[in-house]
């Protein structure tokens, strides 16, 4: 059956039509990403050679984890001291319950290793991250102190930022940390039998979190039970609720050992644009985000911003991926158009008449 000339070319145009207004649609990042889910189980057995290291731990634990579904490949290294797995995953596998999968098999095979062998540590290498790098980055300076100025980005720019579409992160960096510094009388210390590392364990058992096991769901899905702390460290530390031993086995507060302040941690360097101090305002976008729409609409929202900022605050843009974006897609249209041209010129020459060049 013969197709009508002039159908074809309608057919083509209304799918032409199509695919122009389905562009603005379309997914548009500096870089590509690129999934390859791994995990990685590391350990150390001190003092043994690479061959012991090899055969008792490396073998064992590389055979077990290579039975897990969804493995795509494994690969090892064994070296004087310690080892380490990489677990190359499926691009579909469900990469938390893989991780908890390897824990449970290690937590089961641990005890059968060598003595000596250290709790092997688990950790997840994420997807590409390239592609999850910041694509605007901007810089906010002003006559005061870093973490006044971080304080105020994080209370008033952070948040409007953060729930436009199509943002995936917004960090805020800069400012050095605040810390808790604990005090303690050496002496005091010596008298009652108690070392600074028992207070440093019963301060770190009072916030760690213990893992004790997992679950399935109703969804068949893994869920990962841990054991947290109540309460968070906000303003005040909880010194009065964790206590260490004496040398005659009595349980001694920590509040009583040590004195605590809340101050700014000492700084590791120092960065300043024009003699101010300078805070990070880092922008991530969603991985189907069009990154040159949103940067548009992120800058005209830092515009209004501005406007509301206190005297003496400057915001300039440190970086932008999308300045690149626009220049290399100006490359592609005019070289896309040069390549029509030259087409057109070339069908010219060759038929010599205007109707078949229009065609």
């Amino acid at each position: 059956m013969k197709i009508p000339s002039f159908t074809l070319i309608v057919s083509f145009l209304c799918t032409a039509l199509v695919g122009a207004i389905m562009l603005p649609m379309l997914t548009v990042r500096l870089q590509p990403i690129h999934y390859n889910p791994s995990i990685t189980v590391s350990f150390s057995l001190p003092n043994n050679s690479a061959r012991v290291v090899e055969m008792e731990v490396t073998s064992k634990l590389e055979g077990l984890l290579a039975r897990m579904k969804g493995v795509r490949s494994v690969s090892s290294t064994s070296h004087n001291g310690g080892g380490s797995i990489w677990i190359g995953l499926d691009k579909h596998a469900n990469i938390e319950s893989m991780r908890l999968e390897a824990s449970s098999i290690i937590r089961q095979t641990w005890t059968d290793l060598p003595d000596g062998t250290s709790y092997p540590r688990v950790s997840v290498n994420t997807p590409s991250n390239q592609g999850q790098s910041p694509f605007l980055r901007y810089t906010i300076h002003a006559a005061e102190t870093p973490a006044h100025i971080q304080n105020y980005v994080e209370e008033y720019i952070q948040p409007v930022l953060a729930r436009m579409k199509g943002v995936y992160q917004v960090n805020v960096s800069g400012a050095t940390p605040m810390e808790w510094r604990l005090t303690y009388n050496p002496h005091q210390l010596e008298e009652m039998g108690i070392s600074s590392g028992e207070i440093q364990n019963a301060i770190g058992s009072y916030f760690g979190t213990e893992f004790i096991g997992k679950v399935r769901t109703e969804k068949n899905d893994w869920c990962q039970l841990a054991i947290t702390p109540e309460n968070h460290v906000d303003d005040e530390l909880p010194l009065n609720r964790m206590f260490v031993k004496n040398k005659d086995g009595k349980l001694v507060r920590v509040s009583e050992l040590v004195s605590v302040l809340h101050v700014e941690a000492a700084p590791q360097s120092y960065f300043r644009i024009n003699g101010l101090n300078s805070i990070y305002l880092s922008i991530t976008a969603e991985e189907d985000a069009n990154q040159l729409t949103l940067g548009d609409e992120i800058k005209a929202a830092m515009e209004n911003m501005k406007k509301e900022m206190p005297e003496g605050y400057e915001v300039h843009i440190g970086y932008d991926a999308t300045e690149y974006i626009g220049q290399e897609l100006e490359k592609i249209y005019f070289r896309c158009g040069l390549t029509v041209l030259i087409l057109l010129a070339f069908v010219l020459l060759m038929t010599r008449q205007w109707k078949y060049t229009f065609l």
